[in-house]
């Protein structure tokens, strides 16, 4: 049967702008046919399979439930890794890969010890692994769930990484944790107020855990790891932030607090601060 890629556009549109509808129908189109972005482009008319057609309306159906594309594919590719991603975790975001180029940039991760805080899928973790063969890589989360699929994708990049689980709110985080030359986190940084502005798609379907924290105390993560990289990091050490654009100079007073040196706030590419470093 023929079908047109508006077709199924027009019925994502009370959801996601036109734009947006579009090219998530297009990734499904990909998915499901294995067709390049080329040839599903160049076709008026794609001539699909019944079974095809089968995936297709099941798919649509599913995005109308609000659910990701991406959970729905089942992976995505971040900083040249392939990542598998369900809602175990969160969805990996593009400005998290302007983080992981930024540790990459620095001179200490050539050759060191790295340690990923909240790695939910292992995504930087995973990244910087394939990035630094000579290094070694270190990563924790809460969830048990979420470092299963961690594991899995690392196996599935060929890097070791060393897991463990660990709340890094717990008093005996620190204990956990062993030296290194960076650490690295995207913590949760959400407020729970924020909730009533978010898309359907993350709200109904994205772990919360992994998003949000307390209106009353939204740095709360910021502070605990800030104090374990005092006892963990090496001399010279250097600790990476994402953050929450609306907390950067919040996030710069505890680092400075702490005694960190060479602090820096820098934007993202859509133009919000979004990451923050700083020196033991």
């Amino acid at each position: 049967m023929a079908i047109t890629i508006s077709t199924y556009t027009q019925q994502l549109t009370p959801i996601y702008d036109e734009a947006e509808a579009n090219a998530i129908i297009l990734q499904l189109l990909q998915h499901i046919t294995q067709w390049s972005k080329a040839k599903v482009l160049a076709e008026k008319e794609l001539v699909l399979s019944k079974s095809q057609l089968d995936d297709m309306e099941k798919g649509l159906k599913r995005l109308l439930n609000h659910e990701p594309i991406q959970y729905i594919i089942g992976d995505v590719d971040f900083y040249g890794v392939s990542l598998k991603v369900d809602p175990r975790v969160l969805i990996p975001r593009p400005e998290t890969e302007e983080l992981v180029e930024w540790v990459l940039q620095d001179d200490l991760c050539k050759q060191c010890i790295i340690l990923d805080c909240c790695t939910g899928s292992g995504c930087i973790a995973v990244a910087l692994a394939k990035q630094l063969p000579d290094s070694t890589l270190f990563a924790c989360d809460i969830s048990l769930d979420a470092l299963s699929l961690a594991k899995e994708n690392a196996r599935r990049n060929g890097v070791r990484v060393h897991f463990f689980e660990a709340d890094v709110l717990s008093p005996s985080f620190t204990e956990k944790v062993k030296p290194a030359d960076i650490i690295v986190s995207n913590p949760p940084y959400v407020l729970r107020q924020e909730s009533t502005t978010m898309h359907g798609n993350v709200l109904k379907h994205e772990p919360h855990q992994a998003l949000f924290v307390p209106n009353n105390d939204p740095l709360v993560f910021y502070r605990s790891i800030t104090q374990t990289a005092l006892y963990r990091l090496s001399p010279r050490g250097k600790l990476f932030f994402e953050i929450n654009a609306d907390f950067g100079q919040e996030v710069v007073r505890i680092l400075k607090l702490a005694g960190f040196s060479h602090i820096q706030l820098k934007k993202d590419l859509s133009g919000n601060v979004r990451m923050v470093s700083a020196q033991r």
